[in-house]
């Protein structure tokens, strides 16, 4: 590969991004600008908010989640007229979260520590497991499961309700709705979220589940051991339905898949080139009286 034919273009986009990045600021701040300032303006320019105003949370969750033998701590918040979604599956990763701003919306992975993330591509989404091209799957509905005994999940009784894909199962541990305080709205945004949850997960057995009348505290799934137990689970520890939380979208800064700084450049080049157009266009026009 010829590394200067490789490298010409990004540096024609750099010097076209900063020459206007640098036309926008005043003579005073030109002089005070630093390489690394500079560079971080220019990064900017290929990125944009999360969003355009803050996002408001009102529920919220901490969870133990079991996977390949290992247990942490997650946490699952939610917005219910949007569908906003945000959840970690370890709050130890220094504020690293998965979020969907509604059901037709990309996933994005934000670190709240560097204000910063990325939205994903649907190639990108594909190849990670979380959608597939295929037909999507029938919803299924999960049947009481009798061979199960009841289980207590944060102190109440849960009955459980299972289906399989294949070899894999998924049992749900649902609890008496009459044993929590939450109004309608309250229950079906808690439980929208933790199906919307389980519904972004790459396990295809997790997906499109109608989840049984009640209170979801535990979810178990993936292929049984000779035992019966399943490998991978999800329980509750806390759950409040009125928790709010705002998250600082406008000053989360994401990559866009596809959007370089050659994308850039050439957007800035041809709003250049429009503008001196329409300048041209309008220094040609006769006055009136002429």
């Amino acid at each position: 590969m010829n590394l200067t034919a490789f490298l010409r273009p990004v540096f024609t986009g750099l010097t076209l991004c900063w020459v206007g990045a640098m036309h926008s600021q005043t003579p005073d701040l030109k002089n005070d600008v630093t390489g690394a300032e500079m560079m971080e303006e220019l990064m900017r320019l290929t990125q944009m908010p999360l969003a355009d105003a803050p996002l408001s949370f009102q529920g919220h969750l901490a969870c133990n989640v079991t996977q390949g033998g290992r247990t942490t701590v997650g946490e699952i918040r939610w917005e219910s007229e949007q569908g906003i979604l945000m959840w970690t599956d370890q709050l130890d990763r220094q504020g690293n979260y998965t979020l969907v701003k509604g059901p037709d919306s990309p996933l994005a992975t934000v670190s709240l520590e560097n204000q910063e993330g990325a939205f994903m591509s649907p190639q990108m989404m594909t190849m990670a497991g979380y959608w597939s091209e295929e037909e999507p799957a029938t919803p299924r509905i999960l049947k009481a499961d009798k061979k199960l005994e009841a289980i207590e999940v944060m102190g109440h009784p849960c009955l459980a309700f299972s289906g399989k894909e294949g070899k894999d199962r998924v049992v749900v541990w649902v609890a008496d709705v009459n044993a929590f305080e939450f109004n309608p709205d309250q229950l079906a945004a808690f439980r929208a979220a933790f199906s919307g949850w389980m519904q972004y997960r790459p396990q295809r057995v997790l997906r499109n589940v109608i989840l049984p009348e009640g209170v979801p505290l535990k979810v178990e799934w993936g292929i049984a051991d000779d035992s019966g137990t399943l490998p991978h689970a999800m329980e509750l520890v806390t759950l409040n339905a009125a928790a709010q939380f705002n998250l600082d979208a406008p000053n989360l800064w994401m990559q866009v898949p596809g959007r370089d700084i050659n994308q850039v450049a050439k957007e800035m080049k041809e709003k250049a080139d429009s503008n001196a157009a329409s300048g041209g266009a309008k220094d040609a026009a006769p006055e009136d009286g002429e």
